[in-house]
């Protein structure tokens, strides 16, 4: 009777552990299964496209390059002779900074100098001859067009072999050499380049809208972070007749330098304009672009779904692009969050971002 009452106390026991186990099972499989409630439209910033008009001053970057800049050139072959110059220094235009040494044309002239003292001599010879009667008057003739020809050839020689002259095309600081002295130069070989510093150009891309409200001779007042409070004063010189693909036009602007403050060819500097009219339509700020400016696209978001939308930028004035094409004002565009979208994707707009994902008409025209 004690062995039986054992037996069912283990099997019981035996029960309550199964009957455990099954129950610990079926919570790890429901934890397994249970469903974890996530966010799964992203959340974007969305702003309403706004008609504004800018401000009548425009500034444009551009780069500062020099209006006088030439290479010196080897107008004949040889040895570079009696070449000095070193960077930095300062030449005059026509000042000859060393000599082209060509041995063989050297010999040639030689040999003509020789040829021309052999015809004159004969020459001479034979017009005592034809003042004595010893000789005709062609004879006489033939050999002093033998010394004219000897003498034609030398001078043309004499000619090519002052070519050899190093001479400096403007006055410049050197910037670059080529070829150092003693070393054998082609003809057309550049050997050192001169750049002018007291005359430079600013060259800009100002954008259609502005382009046209430009003329040449009008007045920019250009500035530079290499000289902060200092302004140097510039006019337009070139305005291009064709612009780029995104309707930017180059410009050149033309000023002198300052010797207290000399900018340097290379410089970034901006061009200051003021305009009689503003550049007035449709902005957007630059971060809500997708794709490159030239070819723009925005998420335009409608009853809480994001569609992607080609548009044509016009005027850039660094934080916005105005649009010519393909968004209506008011429109709520995506500002921030667009990396995670597609085209028709579910979104959910920020309840702060000032757009609640339909048309905003309530934007504010400045004047």
């Amino acid at each position: 009777m004690k062995r039986i009452l054992i037996i069912g106390a283990v099997a019981a026991l035996i029960a309550l552990i199964a009957f455990r186990l099954i129950n610990n099972k079926k919570d790890i499989d429901a934890a397994k299964t249970s469903s974890v409630q996530f966010q799964t439209t992203p959340v974007v910033d969305v702003q309403p496209v706004s008609y504004e008009r800018l401000d009548q001053n425009l500034s444009l970057l551009g780069t500062v390059e020099a209006q006088n800049e030439a290479n010196i050139i080897a107008e004949t072959r040889g040895k570079l002779q009696n070449f000095k110059l070193v960077l930095g220094t300062f030449v005059k235009k026509g000042q000859q900074v060393g000599y082209i040494q060509d041995e063989v044309q050297g010999i040639v002239v030689q040999n003509n100098e020789t040829a021309v003292a052999n015809a004159k001599r004969e020459m001479e010879r034979y017009e005592r001859l034809l003042q004595g009667g010893a000789v005709t008057q062609e004879t006489y003739q033939k050999y002093k067009d033998q010394y004219t020809t000897a003498l034609l050839n030398t001078k043309q020689q004499q000619r090519v072999l002052g070519n050899g002259a190093v001479i400096a095309p403007i006055s410049g600081y050197v910037y670059d050499k080529k070829v150092e002295n003693g070393e054998y130069v082609a003809v057309g070989a550049v050997i050192a380049s001169v750049i002018n510093l007291q005359d430079l150009k600013l060259v800009v891309n100002v954008p259609e809208q502005a382009v046209y409200q430009l003329k040449l001779g009008d007045k920019a007042s250009v500035t530079a972070q290499a000289f902060p409070g200092v302004s140097f004063s510039g006019s337009v010189h070139y305005i291009s007749p064709k612009g780029d693909e995104l309707h930017n036009y180059p410009v050149e602007i033309y000023l002198t330098n300052n010797s207290k403050n000399q900018l340097k060819a290379g410089t970034l500097a901006n061009a200051n304009f003021t305009f009689k009219q503003g550049v007035a339509g449709l902005f957007i700020p630059r971060r809500a672009l997708v794709g490159g400016a030239d070819s723009a696209s925005v998420y335009v978001v409608q009853n809480n779904v994001a569609r992607l939308r080609k548009i044509r930028l016009g005027y850039d004035n660094g934080d916005q692009y105005q649009v010519l094409d393909g968004l209506k004002q008011g429109e709520p565009i995506v500002v921030n969050g667009q990396l995670n979208l597609t085209n028709g994707a579910k979104v959910t707009v920020n309840q702060k971002s000032g757009a609640q994902g339909k048309a905003d008409t309530s934007v504010a025209v400045n004047p």
